[in-house]
């Protein structure tokens, strides 16, 4: 669908920075990445916040489950030494400082980790706050609220994840069921593993009017196989890497 396929960078420049943090943000716009994907959880004090993990202690100096803590204890975390002592202090940002500090430079991928209708409702509402529903897409494993999010404003693009089929069943039976998932779901964009990808599917779901999004595409030979099979869009880890990829492809095949 897009004549380029648009880089998105995987919770920011997490190659260079403390992933899912403003500077990280910041580098993957400064680097000409098309989009951020960021994920948000839910707090006790229903605030939104932009953390990739269930858990704490992975990327920040806490402990237990997200969704148990208080904004002020998350934000109390160190989530930047983890990555390198120069990013002691770094704090995890809410979705609304995220989309206030990024907006009009970039697209975002919100990844939503919690399921409720209330959490839902309150994503959009920053969305809808800024502005920015032609900006982003809204993206989730919980197929209820992907739904519901149509619902509520059926201009907002929604998306979910595809991920490699069991050993047990066949590429092409996986892949029906993704279309009939997508039709079922109502989602614009379909998020696929690269062990999913190839040209008569990617041609099929083009047919149907989904937009397709090629998932962690990290490796060069990932990154060219995507192109090469005329995906939209990506999520990439390597953002250097996959512009100058996309960009030497578009120039041999202009």
């Amino acid at each position: 669908m897009n004549e380029r396929a648009l880089v998105v960078a995987c919770r920011g420049d997490r190659e260079y920075f403390p992933e899912n943090t403003i500077p990280a943000f910041e580098s993957a716009i400064s680097k000409g990445a098309d989009g951020i994907e960021l994920d948000v959880h839910y707090t006790t004090d229903k605030e939104l916040i932009v953390h990739h993990f269930f858990n704490l202690g992975h990327t920040d100096n806490g402990k237990g489950v997200v969704c148990e803590q208080t904004l002020a204890e998350l934000k109390s975390l160190d989530s930047g030494s983890w990555f390198g002592k120069q990013y002691y202090g770094v704090k995890k940002p809410t979705l609304s400082e995220v989309l206030e500090h990024c907006q009009g430079r970039i697209r975002f991928e919100i990844d939503m980790k919690d399921s409720s209708l209330e959490f839902l409702q309150r994503v959009i509402g920053e969305v809808d706050k800024f502005d920015l529903v032609n900006d982003v897409e809204l993206t989730t494993a919980h197929y209820p609220i992907l739904i519901q999010a149509r619902k509520i404003n059926p201009q907002i693009q929604t998306g979910t994840f595809f991920y490699e089929p069991p050993e047990w069943m066949p590429v092409r039976i996986a892949q029906k069921h993704i279309i009939d998932w997508a039709d079922l779901l109502k989602i614009n964009v379909v998020h696929l593993n690269i062990v999913l990808m190839d040209p008569d599917f990617i041609d099929k779901l083009h047919r149907r009017g989904f937009i397709v999004y090629g998932s962690n595409l990290d490796t060069e030979e990932q990154i060219q196989k995507g192109l090469e099979l005329g995906v939209d869009s990506f999520s990439t880890a390597k953002i250097e890497l996959a512009i100058r990829l996309r960009n030497e492809y578009m120039a041999r095949v202009s």
